[in-house]
């Protein structure tokens, strides 16, 4: 097994959490024609189709396995959350540090998200193991992610859901999507290469448009996604959901960008540049996985000889100052590049130092400034601001990008576009892990600043 797929086979679905899924091989009861899944008898979370497939997942499993075991016997953990969802939240938080103790190490991306997202009833807040003797919740019919303790709470929860089960299926849908083409390795010619031979009768490539903008149409861009496929010549994706919510989640970010450089530049600017910086703040995985999809801006910037993009934030894994990336066959024909450089520090440190570059944008994607590392980002917004750099900031929900605009008027900032619905939001659905029937957007909120007041 190679080390993707190690890496893959350790991430879990919605549905495996859920406990309606394989916890080795993704597929549900329905699939592989069975009445039910075999439930793990220690830890009661982990769901199995086969005898087999337990066995293969045991070696991922088992650490995580036995400190739920050990949790379970902590009868004094087990207190009622009196039907209240914060005191469910609290008791989570709880129940993951002394998860962490019994394995003696920090829980892992999955383990935090299986235990943020375990099975509970909607109305109560009450999980398999708060019932007697570990009965099963009983799960929506249509999502399979959604459930209740009893056919009571479930003739009371039913309205609110009904609105909602669209976009659970929605998720879930993306989320099968994603574990497909994570599997299947992106090419150069690619922006996102996606095959979904086992949902459709096709294995064709779903999204890598080579075409330049030959008319010269931006900007600006088109008024929505659905224009904006049709520009592209992809409109087969205006009627496919899931298909495009994957898609939306990374081309996000260019379109992002691009969409706030033709509120910062005049037209005959940008058709111009030759030479395009873009600065990423606080750079993560999120930007990393969607490195291929930044191409478009040079396919709709065709004048564009070199695209600069400098990765700057702390979750980097190395410092690489500069590499350059495979392009298209028609740019490369053309002798355009795409270099890419990687800086984990704060981005101010980076300001200070000789590899400095002065961009002609900063962006930081769902920065959440007003959270825990709110004086961290102090100093970086100061350098910002200081250097009159334009800048784009977004965020997860209307509510935290109204927080971090306070925070940034608070320091000063000039703010042009202030906590404004982002149109090239992606239209992937993400849960809140701490929360209930609460879905979140990446890049869905937008702020745009330059300089101080």
């Amino acid at each position: 097994m190679t080390s993707k797929e190690e890496e893959l086979k350790k991430r879990k679905t919605y549905l495996q959490i859920a406990g309606t899924a394989c916890s080795n091989c993704r597929k549900t009861s329905a699939e592989v024609g069975i009445n039910s899944l075999l439930r793990c008898t220690r830890c009661r979370m982990s769901v199995y189709c086969s005898k087999e497939c337990q066995k293969k997942d045991f070696s991922f499993h088992k650490q995580f396995c036995a400190a739920i075991e050990e949790l379970h016997r902590l009868e004094e953990a087990w207190y009622s959350c009196n039907d209240k969802e914060s005191e469910w939240s609290k008791r989570n938080i709880y129940h993951m540090q002394l998860l962490s103790e019994a394995l003696d190490r920090e829980l892992t991306n999955y383990e935090r998200n299986a235990w943020l997202h375990q099975p509970k009833c909607h109305v109560c807040f009450r999980t398999s193991r708060d019932l007697q003797n570990y009965s099963p919740l009983i799960p929506c019919s249509e999502c399979k992610v959604a459930f209740c303790c009893s056919p009571e709470h479930w003739k009371q929860y039913r309205p609110k859901h009904q609105s909602l089960c669209q976009t659970y299926q929605l998720m879930v849908n993306c989320e099968r999507i994603r574990f497909v083409s994570d599997y299947i390795d992106s090419t150069p010619l690619s922006l996102i290469t996606i095959r979904i031979d086992r949902y459709q009768d096709t294995s064709e490539t779903l999204w890598a448009p080579e075409e330049w903008d030959e008319s010269a149409i931006y900007p600006p861009l088109p008024k929505d996604w659905n224009g904006y496929f049709k520009w592209r010549k992809n409109s087969q994706f205006i009627h496919l959901d899931a298909l495009c919510g994957v898609i939306t989640n990374n081309l996000s970010l260019p379109l992002t960008i691009l969409s706030a450089l033709e509120r910062f530049y005049i037209r005959s600017k940008l058709r111009s540049l030759e030479d395009l910086i873009i600065h990423i703040i606080g750079a993560s995985q999120y930007e990393i996985l969607a490195l291929m999809t930044f191409e478009e801006i040079m396919h709709v910037l065709p004048n564009i000889k070199t695209l600069r993009i400098i990765f700057v934030g702390l979750e980097l894994p190395m410092k690489n100052p500069g590499m350059t990336l495979q392009c298209c066959p028609r740019c490369a024909n053309s002798d355009r590049k795409r270099i890419c450089a990687f800086y984990p520090m704060p981005y101010h440190e980076y300001g200070s130092s000789s590899d400095y570059t002065i961009p002609h944008i900063s962006v930081g994607f769902n920065t959440g400034l007003y959270e825990d590392d709110t004086e961290l980002w102090k100093p970086t917004i100061e350098f910002l601001l200081e250097k009159e750099l334009p800048c784009v900031f977004t965020s997860y929900s209307k509510e935290e990008a109204t927080q971090d605009l306070k925070i940034l008027k608070s320091w000063g900032a000039k703010i042009l576009v202030g906590a404004k619905e982002n149109k090239w939001r992606s239209t992937m659905p993400l849960i809140e892990p701490q929360g209930t029937d609460k879905f979140y957007y990446n890049n869905f909120y937008r702020t745009l600043l330059q300089g101080h007041v």
